[in-house]
């Protein structure tokens, strides 16, 4: 999902790469995108769990026309109004598109077939206390809901917080050709939802599309 005013970062580097456009965006955007992509595939979604429920929505589009990509990459606005730092996330996240890095990263999955994510690592975050085993985060409980509802076996729990980044197409077609992704858009919530107070399914998604990767004995770099 993205802001219609929010987008032009995100088209500018997208136009230097040879990178594929499938977009969830709001109605008022989709004239500008088909001029400048005009073999975009584009959908509408309502606003149920964020940046997360449109991705979801995506995926089910990729798998549907059969995409044959050999990487995704996540990306969405990131406008974060609850944070004064949003704009500062958003140009770190928005590095993994950065036309001077995609060569390294492209060479980088090239190289090493254990690399399975790659994003930003200043986001690349862990929230798992080893010596508790416990997750510091208010999204704890829905967390282990959810590894267990979809049979995940985690040896690494990091994450890329802000969920842009780049994954293996492979990884993306295992788990969902078991577990629908508009299935699993269904959990989330409808709205703004935060969990600075109590989890959510939307947040705990945050974690759990980079820990599927780890389930299939992948690992997460950073650049």
């Amino acid at each position: 999902m993205m802001y219609a005013d929010a987008f032009t970062a995100i088209f500018i580097s997208i136009s230097k790469t040879s990178i594929k456009f499938l977009a969830g965006i709001w109605v008022k955007s989709v004239r500008a995108i088909k001029k400048d992509f005009p073999q975009a595939f584009i959908i509408a979604t309502p606003n149920k769990g964020k940046d997360i429920g449109g991705k979801l929505a995506l995926i089910n589009l990729f798998l549907e026309t059969n995409q044959d990509a050999a990487y995704i990459v996540f990306l969405h606005d990131k406008i974060s109004p609850h944070s004064i730092t949003g704009d500062q996330w958003r140009t770190t996240l928005l590095g993994v598109i950065n036309p001077q890095n995609i060569s390294s990263i492209i060479k980088e999955f090239t190289n090493n077939n254990k690399i399975g994510i790659i994003g930003a690592k200043d986001f690349i975050k862990n929230e798992f206390d080893s010596k508790k085993q416990v997750w510091e985060t208010t999204n704890s409980e829905k967390l282990e809901e959810l590894a267990t509802l979809y049979h995940l076996t985690v040896t690494d729990h990091t994450f890329v917080a802000g969920t842009m980044f780049w994954v293996r197409s492979s990884v993306i077609r295992t788990f969902f050709s078991k577990f629908p992704p508009l299935d699993c858009r269904g959990l989330l919530e409808e709205g703004d939802p935060t969990d600075q107070y109590e989890g959510t399914y939307t947040h705990s998604w945050e974690r759990i599309i980079c820990w599927i990767a780890n389930d299939q004995h992948y690992r997460i770099k950073g650049i």
